[in-house]
């Protein structure tokens, strides 16, 4: 069966200060007991809290998730589980809420600041599929301290900078664009109209060279950056 890939994003309920640390990967701490399975995969996207515990149904999968970073795919058990984050190393639950995972797919959560009741942000994979001679790239805004932006790339069959879609407000997905397999870019700029239409004025983040080979996609995820300013994580289906 082909694994289906889910984007949600879920809130964390704490507002903990403090600096954000260097970009790191997790590890995977407890496999589910047995059964069927599905995949977990984190991104870190909340900067006032330096990294994060993540806990399936009471069992710590994924130890130390640094802001900004994306895990690597953590198995969990298939059905209704409670997903909760802690910052890491801490005790007691910092919220949580129940996701439904269904056998062999793979579930990707990005984390929100919430002072309040948690609740999911669903990212839709619709358009992911990618005809074998193609490659799609899309552009995910998760990036609160910006101003307003707009946010451009390039790709293998057209090499001026083009727009995904406008206006690109926070939390906003682009549709996945598609061309050659090859090399794309991203480019973020602050907000310009002439005439109602888009203008690269300056440049607050460039990716450089994406690649993405045949058959395949990416989605480019814009955050605040760890000292200020923007980052950005490249993230596979």
């Amino acid at each position: 069966m082909a694994r289906r890939t889910r984007f949600l994003a879920y809130g964390l309920a704490f507002g903990l200060g403090g600096s954000a640390l260097a970009l790191g990967c997790s590890d995977d701490v407890n496999g589910p007991p047995g059964g069927p399975t599905a995949s977990l995969r984190v991104v870190h996207s909340v900067r006032s809290v330096p990294s994060v515990d993540v806990f399936v149904a009471g069992q710590l999968v994924l130890a130390g998730l640094s802001y900004g970073a994306a895990s690597q795919f953590a198995a969990v058990p298939a059905g209704s589980q409670e997903v909760a984050f802690r910052p890491a190393g801490s005790s007691g639950a910092a919220g949580g809420t129940v996701l439904s995972f269904v056998a062999g797919d793979s579930v990707t959560v990005l984390t929100v600041d919430s002072s309040s009741i948690i609740n999911p942000w669903v990212l839709t994979d619709t358009g992911a599929v990618v005809p074998s001679d193609k490659s799609k790239l899309r552009a995910v805004h998760f990036a609160p301290s910006a101003p307003p932006v707009d946010i451009w790339r390039t790709q293998p069959d057209w090499q001026t900078l083009i727009t995904f879609m406008f206006p690109f407000n926070h939390q906003a997905a682009s549709p996945y664009m598609q061309s050659d397999p090859g090399t794309w870019t991203v480019l973020v700029s602050s907000e310009q109209r002439q005439g109602g239409i888009p203008v690269l004025q300056d440049t607050l983040l460039f990716t450089g060279p994406i690649t993405v080979p045949a058959g395949e996609s990416r989605t480019v995820l814009i955050l605040d950056g760890a000292s200020g300013g923007l980052q950005y994580e490249v993230i596979d289906p």
